[in-house]
């Protein structure tokens, strides 16, 4: 037989069966929404911890009458340093105006002088925003000639970091799960639908079919399954997007935005579960005596 006739049987092979297969496309669908909805949610924690992170600076105050070449010294090591993006340097004014900026009171007009230090402002890249690398930078700093004190939000960072770890191993956990639950629902669905066409197998192995001819409009039936739930399953995703925007709009400034590599990841995975189900399930059949 011709493979425009394979192809031909297994479109038809969704019309003939119509509630097996509506049951296959239904458990694809609700899988793969499932499975998207955590990699939305897991991707969306993940970038607000990361835009915490990049928030954090390291503030190296200087011992008052610091010298030039102690301010060279410690120019080189932030330069040298591991991790480090960029620094600028806060003279004494500067920081009486941050002052008056951040607490509306002219520092000098209050006490008659200026006592704030001379300091630097400290970014880490985004590969070094984390407790380790951080505390090496002001381990390696604090040892410099002139350096006061150093200070960061050491107790929050810990905080976002312990955090971070917890919900990056329940997603983790929670996802296999979800992934366990999902090739289980979909490969015994799918069985379903190929045992609701157990005399077709049958006859066609009594006739003296091959199994490779057999299996092949089961595959491409699977392979529809698969494709027409990832459609089903993009649609989902894309309202409980909207959705999930429209109820946070006054919480939560940023908007959930549709990442469209994820739509050929739903595809690829939505056909996988198709083809796998289909292919455990006709190897069922096909293993058992023609006189089942």
């Amino acid at each position: 037989m011709s493979a425009r006739f394979l192809v031909k049987e297994g479109f038809s092979g969704l019309v003939r069966a119509k509630f097996p297969s509506f049951a296959a496309i239904l458990s694809i669908a609700i899988s793969l929404t499932l499975l998207g909805g955590g990699y939305i949610a897991g991707t969306e924690v993940y970038e607000i911890i990361k835009e915490v992170k990049s928030q954090f600076q390291v503030e190296v105050f200087l011992l008052p009458g610091v010298t030039k070449s102690n301010k060279t010294a410690l120019e080189k090591t932030l330069k040298d340093a591991t991790g480090v993006a960029s620094y600028s340097f806060i003279s004494k004014d500067k920081a009486a105006e941050r002052f008056k900026q951040e607490f509306g009171e002219d520092i000098i007009d209050a006490l008659g002088s200026n006592p704030l230090p001379e300091s630097y402002t400290v970014k880490m890249d985004a590969a070094h925003q984390n407790y380790d690398a951080i505390t090496t930078l002001v381990n390696t700093v604090s040892k410099v000639p002139g350096v006061d004190e150093v200070q960061y939000r050491r107790g929050v960072l810990q905080v976002v970091e312990r955090y971070f770890r917890a919900i990056a191993i329940a997603g983790g956990v929670i996802l296999l799960l979800v992934l366990g639950a999902a090739i289980l629902l979909v490969g015994n669905t799918i069985k379903l639908s190929i045992f609701a066409k157990r005399d077709v197998i049958r006859i066609m192995r009594l006739v003296g079919a091959t199994n490779r001819f057999i299996r092949t409009p089961f595959i491409i039936e699977g392979a529809l399954h698969g494709v027409i739930g990832s459609g089903v399953a993009m649609v989902l995703l894309y309202i409980l997007m909207q959705g999930t925007d429209f109820l946070l709009q006054g919480l939560y400034s940023v908007r959930l935005q549709f990442d469209y590599t994820l739509l050929g990841g739903v595809l690829v995975v939505g056909i996988l579960f198709g083809l796998i189900g289909s292919l455990r399930s006709i190897r069922l059949f096909l293993n058992r005596r023609p006189g089942y």
